[in-house]
């Protein structure tokens, strides 16, 4: 790791790693600076990542296939007798995102 870089971005949410990614972009060095959990491990993405935006997108998705079955299947002649929700798999999936 460097002693020296030519952009600090403080945060890695959507405007830090935004930042960061053009600063990469137009070819500076970046260190990107983020707290760290209790555990002392990186907390990596802010709010969007973690806990807001995508993994509530994750969820919105598995929602929006599951209503796909239920409603549009038939339109596809397929046909659907015992469908239902593992909220557990749905987690799962939205952390890996």
């Amino acid at each position: 790791m460097s002693d020296h870089y030519d952009v600090a971005v403080i945060g890695s949410g959507p405007g830090g790693y935004s930042a960061a990614i053009r600063s990469g972009q137009l070819g500076k060095s970046v260190i990107c600076i983020e707290k760290c959990g209790e555990d002392q491990t990186p907390i990596l993405g802010g709010t969007c990542l973690n806990v807001g935006c995508i993994p509530s997108k994750a969820l919105l998705d598995s929602s929006y296939e599951y209503h796909k079955a239920i409603n549009q299947s038939s339109d596809h002649g397929i046909k659907i007798n015992d469908i239902s929700l593992d909220l557990n798999q749905m987690q799962t999936r939205e952390k890996k995102k």
